[in-house]
């Protein structure tokens, strides 16, 4: 079973393209995490392929963030955000350091804080915590946006914020 949309795609398989099992899966989204690469897909209902696993230097959609100051919630449709229990945060910045692609932490006086409008909820921060400071809260129902159905609806709202009519393409 291909997790793919194009048929025959794995037909002539290799070391980059091959079906690989759930547990396949599974472990190399674990490994993936463990080296602090951010899990991304499609911020769209149906119709979703692929799993990107992201670091800050080289994914457009994190250098947007970081590089060119864009909201986070503009390019990635989390519906959490990280949170840090001041009373227990002992600022060691591995947060800061070592996990966060987004720059979305930064160090307070007595305890680290989180950018809300840089943080992509992605958890990496979390799961390293020594102190078990830092959450992931779910966003307020105000702050959250469907997805769009499909890539074409994806497409056609990008081309919207942007400017550009896209039902020539369809």
């Amino acid at each position: 079973m291909g997790f793919a949309p194009v048929e025959g795609i794995f037909d002539d398989a290799s070391e980059y393209r091959r079906p690989i099992s759930k547990s396949e899966a599974y472990a190399l989204l674990d490994q993936a995490e463990e080296a602090g690469l951010v899990h991304l897909t499609h911020n769209i209902q149906n119709g979703l392929f692929y799993i990107c696993n992201c670091c800050g230097c080289c994914c457009g959609v994190l250098n947007g963030i970081t590089k060119l100051g864009i909201n986070a919630s503009e390019v990635v449709n989390s519906h959490y955000v990280a949170e840090i229990d001041p009373d227990l945060c002992i600022v060691c910045n591995t947060c800061i350091d070592e996990r966060c692609q987004v720059n979305a932490i930064e160090e307070g006086e007595d305890y680290n804080e989180v950018i809300r409008e840089k943080c992509i909820g992605c958890g990496l921060c979390v799961t390293t915590c020594p102190s078990e400071a830092i959450s992931l809260i779910h966003k307020a129902p105000e702050e959250l946006t469907p997805p769009p159905l499909d890539e074409a609806s994806w497409f056609e709202e990008r081309g919207r914020r942007r400017a550009v009519d896209f039902s020539i393409h369809k």
